[in-house]
């Protein structure tokens, strides 16, 4: 158990330079990843949901954005496609999740990959003098997906198909995914 723990903060200025060219989001070069479907799977294709008139310029603003950025891409036709839900965060922007309960999840193979619990990681800690904090913002929208899983990630809007060029929020194995990249990447 932690009995005590002391918060320094230490910023050079070369960091501080360096964070300031590292503005927008990340992406992880280790490896692609893959959406492994369970045999005998059936792609399923969702309707779009009304998007509430109040909301429909912030959905908007953030499909833009995350266009821009490179997260998604339009597309025409696909076989899977999962409606999307908007939750107001508390900034009072919008976040855009696909509903991937609709169908995707169902049809993934499970990735049981382990997930620290707290005690490990304070374990592993024990010791040390010097740590570093990440902040990880959009954390799994940094992880590149196959060309092939590209496929099976749509999402359908009021403006249309948009295929997710990164790992999304709400599919059942990302958690796993993540965990292992991190891994990989600290190791």
């Amino acid at each position: 158990m932690v009995a005590e723990v002391n918060m320094k903060t230490k910023r050079s200025s070369d960091v501080e330079e360096e964070l300031k060219k590292t503005d927008g989001l990340g992406l992880c070069t280790k490896e692609k990843d893959d959406l492994i479907l369970l045999p005998n799977t059936r792609p399923v294709f969702c309707s779009s949901r009304p998007v509430p008139h109040a909301t429909l310029e912030s959905v908007e603003r953030e499909l833009n954005r995350l266009q821009e950025m490179g997260v998604i891409t339009p597309i025409t036709h696909s076989q899977w496609a999962a409606p999307i839900v908007c939750i107001k965060k508390p900034n009072g922007k919008v976040r855009v999740c696909a509903d991937f309960s609709t169908g995707l999840n169902k049809a993934l193979q499970s990735f049981d990959y382990p997930l620290p619990v707290p005690e490990d990681i304070f374990a592993s800690l024990n010791g040390g003098t010097v740590f570093s904090q990440l902040d990880l913002s959009d954390a799994y929208l940094q992880i590149e997906l196959s060309e092939e899983s590209k496929k099976k990630v749509v999402i359908n809007t009021h403006k249309g198909l948009f295929k997710y060029n990164r790992l999304p929020f709400g599919i059942k194995t990302a958690p796993g995914i993540f965990q292992q990249v991190m891994n990989k990447m600290v190791a």
